[in-house]
């Protein structure tokens, strides 16, 4: 009886082994890919995708060129239109006489002194020249061949030989830079002159020049956010009269205003009114073809 029990639990001892011999296996792969997901799960998943903001450099690379071409076309437009610009007034005045336009018997002084700011002191010739030149840079770089009348302040030149310089170039434009001067210093904002209808010289040239003037303030008035004044009409000017070709003076703002003044003398404004002249050259020139 013992014998058999000694059998029997014997028996069963070896099943047991066998049992555990075939479900190891199966426990320990278990165990592996248990494993094995969770450390995929931590370090191959991939986060969530998150849209970073492009930087500048992506923007700018994803611009298209139709910009540049746009430009390049205006350029191109613009290589046969001569602009011719007369920085106002020079260091010295010569106050000896010239006839105020061709075969007048009426005489003006050839070029005047100019005003002086009443905030810092700075002369106006000094200011239409700063303005000029920034002019200059602005209408070269849509394709306007630019002509200048001064690009020093120690010159003599009369405003009949400025108004010749134009039209020796048969320009499509004279731009005549100003800064203006009241007795009032709270009368401020910006004006364009121009010739009547009835001017006995260059008559013919007012709807251009008239065309030209409006242009210039409405594009300036919205590029400097100053005051609009007018278009001042006068059959008295010598650089108008003198002048065989569309002209406008442009008197960009007034130096007897210590305010305006103050804008007028820095760069940043300076260039706002090279600006603004130059946009108002390029829509004259498109409007000019309707006349």
């Amino acid at each position: 009886m013992f014998m058999k029990k000694k059998v029997l639990i014997f028996i069963i001892s070896i099943l047991l082994i066998l049992v555990g011999f075939f479900l190891y296996p199966s426990y320990k792969t278990a165990g592996l890919k248990e494993t094995d997901s969770q450390y995929l799960t931590e370090v191959e998943t991939p986060a969530a995708v998150v849209e970073e903001p492009a930087t500048t450099e992506d923007v700018q690379s994803e611009e298209p060129a139709a910009d540049v071409t746009a430009t390049e076309e205006l350029g191109a437009t613009n290589q046969d239109k001569v602009i011719v610009i007369d920085a106002g007034h020079q260091q010295k005045g010569d106050l000896s006489k010239e006839p105020i336009g061709p075969g007048a018997s009426e005489q003006k002084a050839k070029v005047t002194y100019g005003n002086v700011g009443v905030k810092t002191g700075t002369p106006e010739y000094q200011l239409n020249l700063e303005i000029a030149l920034k002019l200059q840079t602005e209408l070269e770089a849509r394709g306007y061949t630019v002509i200048m009348c001064r690009t020093d302040n120690d010159v003599n030149i009369s405003n009949s030989e400025r108004a010749a310089i134009a039209n020796e170039a048969n320009a499509d434009a004279f731009i005549r830079i100003h800064c203006n001067g009241y007795d009032s210093s709270s009368v401020h904002g910006a004006m364009t002159m121009c010739q009547t209808p009835d001017n006995p010289y260059n008559g013919n040239r007012y709807e251009e020049s008239r065309l030209l003037s409006e242009c210039v303030l409405d594009y300036l008035v919205d590029e400097t956010g100053c005051k609009k004044q007018n278009i001042f009409e006068d059959d008295s000017m010598s650089g108008i009269n003198w002048s065989m070709v569309p002209v406008t003076i442009v008197e960009v703002g007034y130096l007897s205003n210590p305010d305006e003044e103050a804008k007028l003398v820095t760069d940043d404004y300076q260039q706002k009114v090279a600006v603004g002249i130059a946009n108002g050259v390029d829509a004259y020139i498109a409007e000019r073809a309707e006349l």
